[in-house]
């Protein structure tokens, strides 16, 4: 049987149901009245939402809102959903995780191969989260890089440098939004801009003095939040690819020759 936190990630869609006391790890705070119409329900088909619905969600709360300064939400008001993101789920998963760490451990993957001159092409689809090996996906999200012409290049895709301002921006609006959604914090809208400042002297190879990377980033969000700005602020720096850019992170680069006919 699958693992309970493939379902908190939709990543399986068939489990057998099992109430908190036959799970593993499971808590035994459910009524002996939500008992009796658990043991009503159909053995399969049913999410961990279902099964955790009280054990997971109280956990939920008190690992979110029990902090200080944080506010508690009421588990009688809480929606299941704020700011698009299943709150149940996600402390479904937290619950999970806690009981076995190894379950957070995950791989991302991206095969490349070059067309001409600056134009490349990268595509995303495996990967292992969750203690299997995720292959949901059915084709491939396909990203073409390219170089502008005033860099040699014929525009067919974003440079490679600006995918870093796209990862950035989307990993630093997704953690705001989920970890928004995990306090009880809603947010109406986001929008951000990115900037970043690159001296070409440092790829030509020209200065010794000057890195080949960015040199600065800046992130200008608006966001429409009943929040106050540095708590949301507090919230981006969760950003996995915030981590990536700022410290940093070992490389192991590899290269097989292929003979020439």
């Amino acid at each position: 049987m699958a693992h309970p936190l493939h379902n908190a990630f939709g990543i399986v869609e068939d489990n057998t149901y099992q109430t908190g006391s036959q799970a593993k790890g499971g808590n035994e705070m459910t009524s002996q009245d939500d008992q009796y119409s658990m043991s009503q329900l159909p053995a399969k088909k049913r999410n961990l939402q279902d099964m955790c619905r009280q054990a997971d969600q109280l956990f939920f709360h008190m690992l979110f809102h029990t902090q200080q300064g944080e506010c508690a939400m009421s588990s009688v008001t809480t929606p299941s959903t704020i700011n698009g993101v299943n709150v149940e789920q996600l402390g479904a998963s937290i619950s999970a995780i806690q009981g076995e760490p190894g379950l957070a451990k995950f791989q991302f993957r991206a095969k490349n191969t070059w067309i001409n001159g600056g134009h490349n092409r990268t595509t995303i689809k495996e990967c292992y989260g969750v203690g299997k090996e995720d292959t949901n996906r059915t084709e491939p999200f396909v990203l073409d890089a390219d170089e502008p012409p005033v860099l040699l290049g014929e525009d067919q895709g974003a440079n490679p440098v600006e995918f870093v301002l796209h990862a950035l921006t989307a990993c630093l609006t997704t953690s705001m939004v989920y970890h928004a959604a995990a306090q009880g914090i809603k947010i109406d809208s986001v929008e951000s801009r990115l900037e970043g400042d690159l001296d070409l002297r440092g790829f030509l190879g020209l200065s010794k003095e000057v890195r080949p990377g960015y040199q600065n980033l800046r992130a200008h969000f608006t966001v429409k939040s009943d929040a106050p700005a540095e708590k949301l602020r507090e919230l981006t720096k969760h950003s996995p690819v915030f981590d990536i850019v700022s410290n940093p992170v070992p490389v192991a680069i590899s290269i097989n020759m292929e003979g020439n006919n």
